[in-house]
């Protein structure tokens, strides 16, 4: 069978990359052979993904059932080639058997029977159920009796006490299940191994593929279009996850069980003792096969949307609810997460365009369940969403229906989601920017204790400083500058405030702790601190400006190019240095170090010296190169997303500037988009003119600049 399997596998792998699918195996190692795998089951080419994944992947050769209708023509044959078993061969339960306690390869079972196209499961009366109109009721138990049965027969042959009689009954004992008892490996170790299937997302909708298809057959309302529409769709735009599980041992459901080995040669107490075991075992394999599905932003957004209080939808309180599910699904122990919401969902609340969200209330616009109305929120129809379709048009008609059903099962899930529904919008802002800020003092906290030993207090420079009284509607998010620290914006920071707006300057990664800890951070690391604290300042202001100062301004120029903001600051932003080191010679030197890392010797220059720095209090007194090249990176990207800046934006500029070259601010002020914009050039000849003196003339301008916006 390998020569063909290596075959197969070669003409599934082109079909893939032909089609472009996003297929990813994650999980668990795996034992030795044997193997029965049992999976969950939603589509017909999981028949032939799964064994080539598994065997591209991991080098597995496993054969697997496959329905009955497959089996003819030049598709039979291959499968039958591969060695694909048909569900209705009556042979087909001493084949597995045999070929698992000979070691000859692993299998792939679907113990739900059927493609469940609604993902309708429940779990009661400590068993899982499907709920469809070819089947309701348990989890077919076929998969854990021949996993019992394998167990069972290796331990009659492993047993060597056994008298003549039991020898023939032992006989008699394979030949019903027509296995030759020579052939029976003892030694070998059975494992049931749980597969989870997950697709995200899910879209029905018309493909190039399905068009042809139709102007040749025109069969568009068969059952046969409807699995072509949603299954071509999926390959074509859909991340399919199979995740390996924990594999789950035969000792404690056979060895552990068996008091009295003389029971292996009583065929009646053989058969007492499967049906006795094999609905736990069932239910124990496909928890772990439910359990492990990833959840995805689609199966938040439709749960935050069925446990909102009200029927009408409005778009910011439905993204701050997600939000918030998210956020405490990430705290709840035992779900697997899809990447997108292992990370905090800063998009999803500063991008009005946010295509997860956006593709979400697309689908829920097609398929009814929302409408748009005049005030420009949605109307929520929940008997839509419940409407019984037809099992074979559930994917295309009722989407959301289908993934809200695939995690529906798990109840601490749905508790979750109710207890958050019963905060108001302005709670669940509120609790949110708690959230923030609580993440980014543990950000600051773990970095302090790596270099000091101690927590860090909110007195210290590297401390965030985070000004906020709930009476104040505007904010600022204002950056501190490279090898600086929040302390540097204090005095400005509580001007402000005092002003009445409320202020947040965020700590970059790898400041205000130890020189060394520049070395572990990146530009995107400084993007996200700055992200973390706009997404907070927009949950608690109606209106947010951003800025900062020196690199902390490219910081906010290129968050500004990219989310809606009021108006923007540029304090003395660096994208033109004097340091010709900076702009020439460092990149040149971090190239070479990384060279000679590679060569397991130090490089020519790993720190650069600023003992001369003009706020010694706050600033580091030496950086490494590295993380120059990471600033570099900052201003390259600032420079691009000029164009893209169309906000209100004020550029402050000290015309002596011994680190900015005065020419920044003119870029700055030529490149952006704005039509509202203003350029302040100030005699100065410090770089740090925020601690200057007459630093209560930038105050006063930042100030104007906020309040007549």
């Amino acid at each position: 069978m390998k020569p063909a399997f290596v075959l197969s596998a070669a003409v599934v792998g082109a079909a893939k990359r032909l089609w472009g699918a996003d297929i990813t195996v994650t999980g668990e190692a795996l034992p030795p052979m044997p193997v029965l795998f049992v999976a969950n089951h939603f589509t017909r080419f999981e028949t032939f993904v799964v064994p080539y994944m598994l065997y591209s992947n991991l080098g597995r050769t496993s054969r697997s059932l496959a329905d009955d209708s497959l089996f003819v023509g030049t598709l039979g044959r291959l499968l039958r080639w591969v060695g694909t078993v048909s569900n209705r061969n009556k042979e087909r339960d001493c084949i597995i058997i045999e070929d698992l306690l000979k070691g000859a390869s692993d299998w792939i079972i679907y113990p739900e029977g059927f493609m469940v196209k609604n993902k309708r499961i429940t779990f009661g009366n400590k068993e899982f159920c499907v709920h469809a109109p070819e089947y309701e009721g348990p989890i077919h138990t076929g998969a854990a009796v021949m996993a019992i049965k394998a167990r069972l027969a290796q331990l009659r042959a492993a047993d060597s006490s056994k008298a003549k009689e039991e020898a023939r009954a032992h006989e008699r004992f394979c030949t019903a299940m027509g296995i030759d008892a020579e052939g029976i490996d003892p030694a070998l170790q059975i494992h049931i191994v749980p597969i989870t299937i997950t697709y995200y997302p899910i879209r029905p909708g018309k493909n190039r593929f399905l068009t042809w298809v139709d102007s040749l057959v025109h069969q568009r309302d068969t059952r046969f279009f409807e699995e072509l529409e949603i299954e071509v769709n999926l390959l074509l735009h859909a991340r399919m996850n199979i995740h390996i599980g924990e594999a789950i041992p035969l000792e404690r459901y056979v060895d552990e069980k068996i008091k009295d080995r003389t029971m292996l040669y009583d065929m009646a107490a053989i058969e007492r003792f499967i049906d006795k075991q094999r609905r736990g075992l069932t239910n124990r394999m496909m928890k772990r096969v439910y359990s492990n599905t990833q959840i995805n932003f689609d199966h938040i957004f439709i749960l935050s949307l069925v446990t909102m209080p009200t029927v009408k939808v409005c778009p910011s309180y439905l993204k701050t609810l997600i939000y918030k599910n998210a956020r405490t699904l990430r705290q709840m122990e035992g779900y697997r997460l899809h990447p997108e919401l292992q990370r905090e969902l800063f998009r999803l609340i500063l991008d009005d365009a946010y295509t997860p969200f956006v593709s979400a209330i697309d689908l829920a616009l097609k398929q009814h369940i929302l409408f748009l109305d005049s005030d420009g929120e949605y109307l929520f129809d929940r008997s839509l969403l419940e409407k019984h379709y037809s099992f074979h048009k559930v994917r295309v008609k009722n989407t959301l229906q289908v993934i809200l059903n695939e995690i529906k099962w798990q109840k601490p899930i749905e508790e979750m989601a109710i207890a958050n529904a019963k905060y108001s919008e302005q709670e669940l802002r509120e609790d949110n920017f708690a959230h923030l800020q609580a993440r980014e003092w543990a950000y600051y906290e773990e970095e302090y204790r790596r270099y000091h030993g101690k927590s860090p207090n909110k007195k210290q420079k590297g401390a965030p400083i985070i000004l906020y009284n709930p009476e104040f509607k505007t904010g600022l998010v204002f950056s501190h500058g490279y090898m600086a620290a929040p302390r540097e914006i204090e005095t400005l920071a509580r001007y402000l405030f005092d002003k009445g707006i409320n202020v947040y300057v965020p700590r970059l990664r790898g400041h205000g702790t130890d020189p060394e800890a520049l070395k572990h951070v990146t530009a995107h690391d400084w993007e996200i601190d700055f992200e973390r604290a706009f997404t907070a300042m927009r949950q608690v202001c109606d209106k947010v400006f951003i800025g900062g100062f020196s690199t902390g301004g490219l910081l906010a120029l290129i968050h500004a190019a990219k989310y809606r903001c009021e108006g923007v600051i540029a304090l003395n932003s660096a994208l033109k240095l004097h340091d010709l080191r900076v702009s020439y010679v460092v990149p040149s030197l971090q190239r070479f170090n990384e060279m000679i890392a590679y060569l397991h010797a130090k490089g020519v220059m790993e720190w650069i010296d600023n003992a001369h720095t003009e706020r010694p209090e706050v600033n580091y007194h030496r950086h490494p190169l590295s993380s120059v090249a990471q600033m570099e990176k900052v201003m390259h990207e600032a420079a691009d997303a000029l164009a893209k800046i169309k906000a209100p934006i004020l550029i402050i500029q000290g015309d002596k500037d011994p680190v900015v070259k005065r020419e920044s601010a003119r870029t700055i002020y030529d490149r952006v988009a704005s039509t509202d914009k203003k350029l302040l050039l100030l005699p100065r000849e410090r770089h740090a003119i925020l601690s200057d003196e007459g630093c209560e003339e930038i105050f006063e301008a930042i100030e104007r600049f906020i309040t007549s916006s």
